[in-house]
């Protein structure tokens, strides 16, 4: 497309994602676990409530007259003072008691929020009856609510065997399978979940959240475009659709999905910078750089390396009129809150602008400042020795990228700047070790290129 020019998008985003540690699968908001709405639901209630019932054609029954009188008794009491229940039920629970009262008694516990106890008793039961069906399923319900998952599974996994396939119990299996990270499992849950309970939005979110970890990444789309016809306000929504996109290097719509929430003001910071980021990739620097004053406004006196980070994305691209607004917002904002290192950085990228500009001297004032202050700043030493070397004071420059070479993490880039030097000054035997020492501290397909040239060159004067 004539608008990424002669760069491919997966440069672009590789680029942005590895040179400025943007982590485009970092949108926090978007949470696939069950949500409350789910847990407190009048359906899920309704038929956690009906549970406390016995179904005799399947189930155990009460082998003591004197246990079923007194259950049979117990449906106000649960119903009304579910604490008084629990005692009640608690001094009739012996080895031999029914499992109806063990069961019974864990479902009030976790009705009350007593998960541990509630467990303890549903293991009971299942020690008294194996083929509990009500028993394994709520087991398999409060393992999960613990965040139990590979537990979970065996008894939800149970209820289904034994007949009790319900959309409840194959979603919370799909949550459980989606945990452990069994993915296609997973899926196969949720798919049956979809089919007996269409309306519980938690099991498509699980789904998509399974496509997305196996990088199936239209359905994931798919999926979610179903989910905001229904949920269009849901901004965590719209983020992670806008991630996918990206995932699938289609920047284009993804910078949709973000200026819709930046149009309904529910943007957030990290969706601000994000959908910059997107317009760099689509070299609309304009469009960027309203976007990244727009977070910074809204950052107010917040963090300056998210704005630094932006405004380097935008010297790296040769935005110099725009790096320049940057820059005037960026002072105004946060003058009085940075630290001298992010007044340095901040001077270093304004050099660099200048520079190129056409305004190297008035730089070269400020970066020879930053290096008196501080002799091992790399970044600052690599700039003055190009802006010598550019205007022919090879003394000055070969000096500066000797002391940047002694700074770690710069060697490779002093040795490369050093080197050109002896190329243009046609001493080609000591710029080919330099250029190899460079290439021992940090490989690059384009300086190699550059060194067998010059070998080629040294051989053909010789």
């Amino acid at each position: 497309m004539a608008l990424f020019k002669m760069i491919s998008v997966k440069y672009l985003l590789s680029f942005i994602i590895i040179g400025t540690g943007l982590n485009l699968g970092a949108e926090p908001a978007f949470d696939p676990a069950i949500s409350e709405s789910f847990w407190s639901s009048p359906e899920f209630q309704k038929r956690f409530l009906a549970s406390y019932g016995v179904n005799s054609a399947i189930e155990p029954r009460f082998e003591n007259p004197e246990e079923q009188v007194f259950f049979s008794q117990l449906g106000e009491v649960i119903r009304e003072d579910p604490q008084k229940a629990i005692k009640q039920i608690s001094s009739k629970i012996t080895s031999t008691s029914s499992a109806i009262l063990s069961y019974t008694l864990g479902s009030l516990h976790f009705q009350e929020g007593n998960n541990e106890e509630a467990i303890q008793h549903f293991n009971v039961a299942l020690s008294k009856f194996p083929d509990f069906l009500r028993a394994h399923k709520n087991l398999g319900i409060v393992l999960v609510r613990e965040g139990r998952y590979e537990g979970a599974i065996e008894p939800l996994v149970k209820t289904i065997n034994l007949g009790g396939a319900d959309g409840t119990t194959y979603g919370l299996l799909g949550f459980s399978y989606l945990n452990t990270e069994k993915y296609q499992s997973a899926m196969m849950a949720y798919q049956n979940a979809m089919l007996l309970d269409a309306d519980t939005q938690d099991w498509k979110l699980g789904m998509i959240k399974c496509k997305i970890a196996d990088e199936e990444f239209s359905d994931a789309v798919r999926l979610l475009d179903d989910i905001l016809e229904k949920q269009p306000q849901s901004v965590s929504l719209w983020a992670l659709q806008g991630n996918v996109l990206l995932q699938m290097e289609q920047p284009e719509r993804a910078a949709v999905n973000f200026e819709i929430l930046r149009k309904s003001g529910k943007a957030t910071l990290q969706h601000l910078m994000l959908l910059g980021d997107i317009y760099m990739l689509k070299d609309a620097k304009n469009l960027a750089l309203d976007v990244y004053l727009e977070a910074i406004e809204k950052d107010g006196q917040g963090d300056i390396k998210r704005s630094l980070r932006a405004v380097e994305i935008l010297v790296s691209r040769g935005a110099w009129e725009e790096s320049e607004a940057l820059f005037a917002k960026m002072r105004a904002t946060h003058a009085s809150t940075m630290t001298e290192e992010e007044t340095f950085k901040l001077l270093k990228l304004e050099s660099k602008v200048a520079i190129a500009n056409g305004k190297g001297d008035e730089a070269l004032v400020v970066l020879e400042q930053i290096i008196e202050k501080n002799p091992l700043d790399g970044e600052a030493l690599l700039l003055a020795g190009a802006f010598y070397a550019q205007n022919g004071d090879q003394e000055k420059a070969v000096f500066r990228f000797e002391m940047a070479s002694k700074v770690q993490g710069f060697q490779a880039d002093a040795w490369l700047e050093h080197a050109k030097i002896l190329v243009r000054n046609q001493d080609y035997t000591k710029a080919i070790e330099i250029l190899r020492k460079a290439q021992k501290s940090k490989p690059r397909d384009n300086v190699q290129k550059y060194l067998e040239a010059i070998q080629r060159v040294a051989s053909a004067a010789n």
